[in-house]
């Protein structure tokens, strides 16, 4: 808060004046304490305890990638999670549907904060660690600012969020889209979808290979599963560098696979603060990279 001071020529006028004047005036209402939840990181997963109704906590993995969420199917029939008919989600991977049933999940919480009544996939998750898959869109009208630096993620009314530059609008069309950043190369820049369920530094469709400077041939290195299916992937060294967000990758190992959209795995993420509007679809980077 401001606080103006009257020149030394007034001071007398001041004192004559009654002091009761002076704190007659209401204090500014403070901004109520933004929500935080705690994140569990390993090497290849940001987890965060997923609580539905009067159960226990469970493990669910905090995706960035995703525009749904995705709960085991055995958890949902102990759950008592109704079955609503198949599957209608899509694998972004290979464009095959999800195998399993659709459901919905109310009176849940993250880290002990609500989220929002939403529509879910049960599906044979066959992870002994984790039990759901959580997107980043299950706080709206809030702006999640994500800090894998500290593992935490902090709600804020949008009034009150922190100051940051320009917007990134949210790669996709309609509830598809999710956030992004642009993968920056010499004379070009490749619009991505940030992922922190993606433990590669960079993941691309296997059709931009052929226009990138890539040193050798590509490798296959081993296959990714994704809800619908297993694929090869691919890797070769790029022969330039890559900036995302003013971090600069020296000449990078990139990934490939055949299908799915520009990615930007979770090894990167950790190196940025970013923010997200899930109404209005929009990423902000909200703090210069660490040295």
């Amino acid at each position: 808060m401001r606080i103006s001071f009257l020149k030394l020529a007034l001071a007398a006028a001041v004192l004559s004046a009654p002091l009761a004047a002076s704190l007659t005036h209401p204090a500014r209402a403070q901004a109520p304490a933004p929500e935080t939840i705690t994140l569990f990181q390993s090497n290849d997963r940001v987890l965060v305890m997923l609580t539905i109704g009067d159960h226990p906590p469970m493990p669910a993995v905090f995706d960035t990638g995703t525009n749904g969420n995705i709960i085991d199917m055995d958890i949902a029939a102990k759950l008592g999670l109704e079955n609503k008919g198949a599957s209608r989600s899509v694998d972004g991977s290979t464009g095959r549907p999800v195998p399993g049933f659709e459901t919905f999940i109310t009176k849940a919480s993250l880290g002990g904060v609500a989220i929002q009544n939403a529509r879910a996939t049960a599906m044979a998750f066959n992870h002994a660690n984790e039990v759901a898959i959580i997107g980043p869109n299950s706080f709206p009208g809030q702006y999640v600012v994500m800090d894998l630096g500290k593992s935490r993620l902090t709600l804020f009314a949008p009034e009150n969020a922190p100051q940051a530059g320009a917007a990134v609008p949210y790669l996709g069309e309609g509830g598809a889209a999710l956030p992004s950043l642009n993968i920056e190369l010499e004379g070009r820049a490749i619009p991505a979808i940030l992922d922190t369920g993606n433990t590669s530094d960079f993941l691309l469709p296997l059709s931009l290979a052929k226009g990138l400077p890539l040193e050798g041939e590509l490798a296959v290195i081993g296959y990714a599963t994704s809800a619908a299916g297993v694929q090869d992937v691919y890797e070769a060294r790029l022969g330039e560098d890559i900036t995302v967000a003013g971090v600069v990758f020296h000449r990078p190992k990139i990934r490939f696979i055949e299908g799915g959209r520009p990615n930007i795995g979770m090894p990167v993420l950790r190196q940025l603060k970013l923010m997200f509007d899930p109404v209005q679809r929009r990423t902000w980077v909200i703090a210069p990279p660490a040295a």
